[in-house]
């Protein structure tokens, strides 16, 4: 079937010859003589094309009033071929107005072959339009998946600069140098660069720089032609053809030999790859470069060509600390803690901004990415997640960080709150005890002059359980 037409026509004798030549040329036909009977069989007819007659008689509503209603009221996207006697100008104004795909005159100038040939271009720009449809639902569905697998999470002052910065940059389709100390969320901003370019939808490819030895360098990100080096049947596609029209993402390019940069300037600033073996061939590959060093090993000539840097400075991001980022930590936390906790089907009724300061006391050197390694331990080792039992692991993990350059009892000293620095003097203690005592806990009571039940108690309230499960 080339697709479906219903035929909204009070002259029945009309009517049935249309339907006849519609059945001819392989269209599925229903017909209707009055707009009652013609929604009834809307509803599960779904047609393609309506071909409506304006003048209705005996109908409740006439041919207009059909097409306003179908127009206001209905989602489907029906395309309305209007075919009449003697209407006015008027009438043709509302007609078209109201979004009609085209409009035939009856008559002695009415011909069958102009009629087939509007229907055919109506189901064909139909069929355009819900394909167009689909395309558009699968780009947004492909950027929510984008979304929801690197969300860029943040409101501070600081994160919204980068967060404009890449928008920028994205749309003015610029290579871009994301510079940030590890675990601050390089790989976020850079799919977040990526969701927000007109690029969205074609090939993106990461790269870890630091794998690319001068071995493989050309042929991952040139290509290499066949009977080359061993490679026999087929050419290799490097990553910059695969990207051409596509983003390329460099992690870590300080990684990169003083060579393998100057191959790669030479891609950029030429839009060209010498293929291994092969020919030159042109690309049009975006570029987001990514480091964990700051602007100095950029000026170190030994580490990194200068005209590399040169090229690519003009456009650099800087991602801020997680210790600089105030109020953003308590939305991070938010969110890692109620990721897990559902995973883990535990309790997650927090006030985090009550012990936001203590928070952000710690300088979380591993940034981001130590944020949400401590929130998943915190829900899988507690069973009902609160500011307390936060703070508990929070103040272990600050003695732990200070533990090699502080000695003895300063350590303690550094946690401002008396109940919290006993209670991480006491888990060191306990833990010192239980090493001792091959991790036994009859033994560790006997030994520090404590009941079995009530170490138990302090074991499990401070947070020791994995000690004894471990050994």
């Amino acid at each position: 079937m080339n697709g479906k037409v219903m035929v909204l026509e009070d002259d029945t004798i009309l009517a049935e010859q249309i339907s006849r030549v519609l059945n001819d040329s392989k269209y599925e036909v229903q017909l209707a003589s009055n707009s009652d009977t013609f929604f009834t069989q809307l509803r599960t007819f779904k047609p393609d094309v309506i071909l409506l007659d304006v003048f209705l008689v005996g109908s409740r509503l006439n041919g207009i009033q059909v097409l306003k209603y179908i127009k206001e009221n209905l989602d489907f996207n029906y395309k309305v071929i209007v075919f009449s006697g003697e209407v006015n100008t008027e009438q043709i104004r509302q007609i078209r107005e109201l979004g009609a795909y085209h409009f035939l005159e009856k008559g002695p100038n009415f011909s069958i072959d102009q009629l087939l040939f509007h229907i055919d271009n109506a189901i064909a720009l139909k069929r355009q339009e819900e394909q167009n449809l689909d395309l558009q639902i699968e780009y947004l569905n492909l950027k929510r998946q984008f979304t929801q697998a690197f969300p860029f999470i943040g409101e501070s002052a600081a994160i919204n600069k980068v967060r404009n910065q890449l928008i920028k940059f994205a749309e003015v389709d610029e290579d871009v140098l994301i510079l940030g100390e590890n675990g601050t969320g390089k790989e976020v901003a850079a799919n977040f660069f990526y969701i927000n370019s007109s690029r969205f939808g074609k090939p993106f490819h990461t790269v870890f720089c630091s794998a690319l030895n001068e071995s493989i360098i050309e042929r991952e990100l040139f290509g290499q032609e066949k009977g080359i080096n061993g490679l026999l049947d087929r050419p290799y596609i490097g990553l910059f053809e695969k990207c051409s029209e596509g983003i390329l993402f460099l992690d870590e390019i300080t990684n990169l030999s003083l060579n393998a940069q100057a191959k790669i300037l030479r891609a950029i600033e030429n839009k060209e790859i010498q293929v291994v073996g092969g020919p030159v061939k042109k690309v049009n590959t975006r570029l987001i470069f990514t480091s964990n060093t700051d602007l100095r090993t950029f000026s170190d000539s030994t580490l990194f060509r200068k005209d590399f840097f040169y090229r690519i400075e003009g456009n650099l991001i800087q991602i801020p600390p997680l210790r600089e980022r105030d109020d953003d930590i308590v939305l991070l936390m938010n969110y890692f803690i109620n990721s897990y906790a559902n995973n883990y089907h535990l309790s997650d009724q927090l006030e985090l901004n009550d012990i936001k300061d203590e928070l952000l006391s710690y300088k979380w050197p591993g940034n981001v990415r130590e944020l949400k390694n401590f929130c998943k331990y915190i829900c899988i080792n507690e069973r009902d997640i609160n500011n307390q039992a936060i703070l508990r692991h929070l103040h272990n993990k600050m003695i732990q960080s200070i533990s090699g350059t502080m000695s003895g009892m300063e350590k303690y000293f550094y946690i401002h709150n008396l109940k919290h620095s006993t209670a991480a003097f006491e888990r060191d203690y306990i833990q010192h005890f239980l090493k001792e005592n091959d991790y036994s806990v009859s033994k560790t009571a006997k030994a520090i002059g404590l009941e079995r039940t009530t170490l138990y108690k302090k074991i499990k309230a401070l947070g020791l359980n994995h000690i004894l499960r471990e050994n």
